[in-house]
């Protein structure tokens, strides 16, 4: 397998001009010096891509787009085709750096329709299920449920409203490779069945290409493998699309340690094994997140976190296992035949800064980079050089393909939860 078979990437915030005061990850103001010099880096660490999230309450904060948050991310486009720097724009996701966050908007009581009939029949009220995840719902944190992002007119509208700008405006750029659309809507409300999600990211994707979109990337996750009402690998094959799993720390199956690789690789091999399903030549699978959260001083062990809404306990490692996670991890997922990696964090934000969104709440916004504050490298960047190294020299094993998981689709999909486990724990053996 050649290098170009296999892209390792990974996910890049910009930064600010100024200092952070409000909600991270925003393209408006980005520090065109910074991203510049952040980008090239990337490119001499090894990475061949890199994966921009333009978040959904930037871009359309208000129900009209903000042009702004586009020319940045034309910027950012532009510097990373000067590096020779693949990009995949992640547009319409439902979380930041493991915190939900949708736009005001698209969460309780916001649209105008909704206000034209308060003004005649008073206003509704809106009933928060008692195990409603909390939301950033723009730069505030709500308790709201979100509206119905999978069948209400006037979110669908908004969603292809921002393909439309988006890809419409920068989908013919030459950095600009894939596009990722609707990444973990799941989390924040459940589609009434596998059929609409089906339905739903069909829509969009479609639109995607229409507007001009070279390729369109679907997400799943150990949460959505193990639900029947949730988007399926196979479904993403049959939209033209392609498939990446997220093997984020903090998800299903859980092992001892925290570097364990086996979990990995059993997700990827489950993901794989599903969208052949569909198709027998689908594409390899993108592994997305592949990271872990680091330790500073003054907090190791198990730190409280937020993820997706819930307060966890959240076990942090040091720097060198965090090195050897993703030593080992590449290693496997190359030997396995995944299409590639995107790791979850370029740089660590500064501790100053951690009272802004999502990391006043979240650990794995705070630590899971390649380079800590200041822009030290830590252990895991070396281990990356050496891995690309090898690769771009040959001297990896030949890639085998992923792993043979004895299953049958129908069966699978009658009892996901059920299955799921069944097939972690003859992997384990």
């Amino acid at each position: 397998m050649s290098e170009h078979t296999f892209s390792p990437g990974i996910t890049y915030w910009p930064r600010r001009r100024r200092h952070a005061e409000r909600i991270l990850c925003s393209w408006s103001d980005a520090d065109t010096v910074a991203l510049r010099d952040e980008l090239c880096h990337i490119a001499e660490l090894g990475f061949t891509g890199v994966r921009f999230e333009l978040r959904w309450a930037e871009v359309l904060p208000d129900l009209r787009v903000n042009t702004a948050a586009l020319r940045g991310l034309e910027r950012a486009l532009d510097q990373a085709a000067d590096h020779g720097l693949q990009a995949v724009v992640a547009v319409l996701g439902a979380s930041l750096g493991g915190v939900l966050h949708l736009p005001a908007w698209a969460v309780g009581f916001r649209l105008p329709n909704d206000l034209r009939l308060a003004r005649r029949l008073g206003p509704p009220v809106v009933l928060a299920p008692p195990d409603q995840p909390v939301v950033l719902a723009g730069e505030q944190y709500s308790a709201e449920p979100p509206r119905d992002l999978y069948g209400e007119p006037e979110l669908l509208a908004a969603q292809r409203q921002v393909l439309h700008e988006t890809i419409g405006n920068l989908g013919a750029h030459p950095a600009a490779t894939a596009w990722q659309i609707g990444a973990d809507m799941e989390r924040v409300r459940r589609p009434a069945s596998a059929r609409a999600a089906a339905e739903w990211w069909g829509d969009l994707a479609t639109r995607a290409l229409d507007h001009g979109a070279r390729q369109v990337i679907g997400v799943v996750s150990a949460m959505s493998l193990e639900r029947r009402d949730t988007l399926r690998p196979e479904q993403i094959v049959r939209h033209q699309g392609q498939v990446a799993v997220s093997v984020a720390a903090w998800a299903p199956p859980v092992t001892e340690r925290l570097d364990d690789t086996r979990r990995v690789r059993f997700l990827h091999a489950l993901t794989a094994a599903l969208a052949r399903a569909e198709d027998s030549q689908a594409a390899p699978i993108m592994v997305a997140d592949l990271g872990v959260p680091t330790s500073v001083p003054g907090s190791d062990g198990l730190v409280a976190s937020e993820v997706f809404g819930r307060t966890v306990l959240h076990p942090l490692l040091d720097e060198e296992r965090q090195a050897t996670l993703l030593e080992e991890a590449l290693a496997a997922l190359y030997r396995d035949g995944a299409a590639g990696v995107w790791l979850p964090m370029y740089a660590d934000p500064a501790p100053e800064v951690w009272n802004v969104p999502p990391l006043d709440r979240s650990w794995w916004a705070r630590t899971t980079g390649l380079v800590a504050p200041g822009g030290r490298e830590k252990p895991a960047a070396e281990a990356l050089r050496a891995f690309v190294a090898r690769l771009r020299a040959g001297r990896l094993p030949a890639p085998a393909g992923p792993p043979a998981l004895p299953l049958d689709p129908e069966r699978y999909w009658y009892d996901p939860e059920g299955s799921f486990a069944a097939l972690w724990a003859d992997w384990q053996k």
